[in-house]
């Protein structure tokens, strides 16, 4: 069995230092075993040289990882014989030794796969009881056979569930990782989609204005080349006001794209900023109203907002020739409704529906899943109303 490695330790791996201490557990518990045994083995020494070693001999399975599961089970296998010859001769020194038997079961299972496992223990159970007979000879060998089998066939059982729920494990890890991976995937493609349609927005912007006004302004310095010079006067007026138009174009365009607005301010804060702003460079007079207990929407919703608003007053100081214009936010249990009004020119809405003003907010307003709403006629000024539904939790 193969598992797929992954930075996460699984559940029988933070475990695993039950296995190390109940190991070395065995290792002392037989140490004093045969040290208290009557009569006490004449060569303890030699014993206790052999425990030790026992000991040292099983520090790979605690210190080296890359031993937990094993590619190749012939190097697992082979390491297994240094191990075995220790507990052979520790056998044949106190025949408490078969208490060690506590060490190998239990790290057989974990690190092999299963057929290996069987195939192992099967033929450790077998030296195991023959070295037992040459040393230790006795009338009851059946029985004590048929007891280590029995010993076998149940962790064989045991070990083949322990390893059904490993691979299980290991399997549903695997795919934990691939989801990882494919959702940093998809939040790298979403980054560069954003990327994408907002330098497609810059460029939208920068030619549906910006580079008309440079335009215009290149059309008027060209004319007044060839005036009266009684007319070059008012053509260099003329360019001089593109020129003020483009730069306050410029301007919005930049103030677009500072999303740090939000990081010391609120929606409202923000709004409000933004319409005193905007209210002295144009002399357009905005009263802002509040409504219902304001809440924090999240960061994409009041951006999107924000940008909304920007949108509708730029176009208020373009087309509307507005006095007056009137912004309420409408907190309620769940929706949220942002209203702005102007006493300008009005429009019809039916004739502008592929604009690029409209489209941009309706655009903004469908990511939302809000709707948008626009009342308009001629001479008697604009509403545009902006439904967003709101959550129980708004967090990012």
């Amino acid at each position: 069995m193969k598992t797929q490695k992954s930075k996460t330790r699984e559940a029988w791996e933070q475990w695993d230092w039950v296995w190390h201490f109940s190991a070395y557990s065995f290792i002392i518990l037989n140490i004093l075993f045969v040290y208290n045994s009557e009569p006490r083995i004449t060569n303890f020494f030699f014993f206790f040289v052999l425990s030790v070693l026992l000991g040292l001999w099983y520090i790979p399975f605690v210190n080296v990882s890359t031993l937990r599961v094993w590619e190749n089970p012939i190097r697992g296998a082979l390491y297994l014989i240094p191990g075995w010859i220790i507990w052979g001769g520790l056998i044949s020194l106190a025949a408490d030794s078969l208490l060690l038997i506590g060490i190998f079961f239990p790290l057989i299972f974990s690190r092999f796969p299963i057929r290996w496992s069987i195939g192992i223990t099967s033929f450790q159970t077998l030296g195991l009881y023959v070295l037992y007979i040459m040393f230790y000879p006795t009338d009851n060998w059946f029985a004590m056979l048929m007891i280590i089998l029995g010993l076998l066939i149940i962790s064989t059982l045991i070990g083949a569930f322990i390893t059904s729920i490993i691979k299980q494990s290991a399997e549903r890890q695997h795919l934990i990782d691939e989801l990882t991976r494919s959702r940093a995937n998809l939040m790298k493609v979403e980054r560069e989609a954003g990327r994408l349609n907002e330098r497609q927005r810059l460029a939208r912007d920068i030619h549906d204005s910006v580079a008309q006004h440079f335009t215009s302004i290149i059309m008027h310095l060209s004319a007044a080349k060839h005036s009266n010079p009684e007319l070059v006067k008012s053509v260099v007026q003329q360019a001089e006001n593109a020129a003020r138009e483009g730069l306050n174009e410029i301007r919005r365009i930049v103030w677009d794209m500072q999303p740090e607005q939000f990081e010391k301010a609120s929606l409202v804060e923000a709004v409000e900023e933004l319409a005193a702003r905007w209210s002295a460079e144009n002399n357009i007079q905005v009263k802002m109203k509040v409504t219902g207990n304001p809440r924090n929407l999240t960061s994409h919703t009041e951006t999107a907002l924000l940008r909304i608003s920007q949108e509708a007053m730029h176009n208020i100081k373009k087309h509307a020739q507005a006095k007056n214009v009137n912004i309420t936010f409408s907190f309620m249990e769940d929706m949220f409704v942002m209203d702005i009004a102007d006493d300008g020119n009005g429009f019809e809405p039916s004739k502008i529906q592929n604009g690029f003003g409209m489209k941009t907010m309706r655009d903004r307003v469908e990511e939302l899943s809000g709707t948008l709403t626009i009342e308009s006629e001629q001479g008697t000024g604009t509403a545009i109303a902006v439904s967003i539904p709101i959550a129980e939790k708004n967090d990012d």
